[in-house]
């Protein structure tokens, strides 16, 4: 079966979506007094995918340890920064954890189009979670000056502490691909890259599909995208305050529901991520569309 071809949303997975839905919602119980903490949402995480967080290979072992450390060292840094009022309004450890959680439901229905309900060997799976958990590791809050600025600086921050837990090298060379991907630039061009190859978490390109999707999920769902929106502009009130207020309109919406928000993998088109965007984009253009004859007469 080639889900990319899927029209319409299976039983199945608007059933996995709307758990997924649930999940985002039951983080935001707990943001920010309560808050469990990165490393808890992590472990539940990997248990919901299967792993155990000691596995017997090496290489996930050393994985493994690496995304501990770095979600002790995201904590410990995302509570200094609230108590100092500087945490940034979106780009936080809410966002981290919306971020695992989703790519967690990406990966179990990449698993079910792929004909494979076990964690066993998947290495990349693992990768793509570390990537996802680190991919805005020492954000400022700031916007990018120049392409992947800011997804470089946490690749970089990253590698002394893959290194130090014996990431094999070309994991290592993984985990960047995936975090420097995240650049918002590079979003359509991935995905137009793997469109004619078979999708399979093993190709790289493909997983880094998965991971933009993961990053621009919870900002896409009805369920979050006002709440998180809000954020993001309160965010860039300092560093981007023309676009600051654009987001929280209409046209801010559609312009990211179009050209921001892209979903083409098995895993995203058998949960109905698509058709859920479609609906939206329609009912934002209809409603545009008869503002507009009003818009003219309160013009003359």
């Amino acid at each position: 079966m080639d889900s990319r071809l899927l029209s319409h949303q299976s039983s199945a997975g608007a059933a996995m979506l709307s758990a997924l839905e649930m999940s985002l919602l039951n983080l935001r119980k707990y943001w920010p007094r309560g808050w469990p903490g990165l490393g808890l949402v992590f472990e539940r995480c990997v248990q919901q995918l299967g792993y155990a967080l000691k596995p017997h290979d090496p290489r996930q072992l050393a994985v493994s340890h690496c995304a501990q450390a770095v979600a002790q060292w995201l904590e410990q840094e995302g509570e200094r920064l609230q108590r100092q009022g500087r945490e940034p309004q979106y780009h936080n450890r809410l966002h981290m954890a919306d971020t695992l959680v989703c790519m967690t439901f990406l990966l179990k229905a990449q698993r079910t189009v792929q004909g494979s309900q076990t964690a066993q060997g998947h290495r990349h799976e693992w990768l793509a979670m570390l990537a996802m958990l680190a991919h805005d590791l020492l954000h400022d809050g700031t916007i990018n000056q120049y392409p992947a600025q800011l997804e470089s600086r946490s690749a970089q921050a990253l590698q002394p502490l893959m290194q130090q837990h014996g990431l094999h090298e070309q994991d290592q060379q993984v985990v960047r691909h995936l975090i420097l991907r995240t650049d918002p630039l590079c979003v359509r061009q991935t995905h137009a890259q793997v469109l004619d190859r078979p999708f399979v978490v093993e190709d790289i390109d493909c997983l880094a599909v998965l991971v933009q999707e993961a990053d621009i999920l919870g900002s896409t769902l009805a369920v979050t995208a006002m709440d998180l929106t809000q954020s993001l502009s309160r965010e860039w009130e300092r560093c981007n305050p023309t676009m600051a207020p654009l987001l929280l309109t209409r046209q801010g919406r559609l312009r990211f529901l179009e050209f921001g928000a892209l979903f083409s993998s098995p895993a995203s088109l058998w949960l109905g991520i698509h058709l859920a965007r479609q609906a939206e984009i329609d009912a934002l253009n209809r409603e545009l569309a008869e503002q507009a004859p009003n818009a003219v007469e309160s013009v003359r």
